[in-house]
């Protein structure tokens, strides 16, 4: 698998459509949504999934698919204004269980509350400095 950044951008949709999410595989996208959707709602942070769009770009191959699960439920919480308030971008990868658990990798066992409320917590360093495109 030939590591990229993929961007997600994020739009609420007017219907009630639920969550959309496209440039996944065909084959997974509703499962990806399911398991997304059901790790917001389980982990008690949003009482319903609010109805939204995620584009993903470039589009995604198969492959292990499932790291972008962390990535898209931020990007559900940031559009239901849950964090991000000024925020301009999240790099985020991890697997979510349905019942909130993030698998990342990490040594202990986290949630996605837990992600919330440290990203809530951190301060965040402008990125358009680090990357020198803004103002110095």
């Amino acid at each position: 698998m030939e590591d990229r950044l993929i961007e997600l951008r994020v739009e609420p949709l007017v219907s009630e459509g639920g969550l959309q999410i496209t440039g996944l595989p065909e084959r997974i996208t509703r499962t990806t949504a399911d398991r997304v959707r059901a790790a917001l709602l389980n982990s008690g942070l949003l009482p319903e999934s609010p109805p939204v769009a995620i584009h993903l770009e470039p589009t995604v191959q198969p492959g292990a698919t499932s790291d972008l699960d962390l990535a898209l439920a931020l990007a559900v919480l940031i559009q239901a204004g849950m964090i991000g308030a000024g925020l301009r971008w999240v790099l985020a990868i991890g697997r979510l269980g349905l019942d909130g658990a993030v698998h990342a990798g990490l040594p202990e066992r986290a949630t996605l509350a837990d992600v919330v409320r440290s990203l809530c917590r951190t301060r965040v360093v402008e990125s358009e400095r680090m990357f020198g495109r803004g103002p110095r």
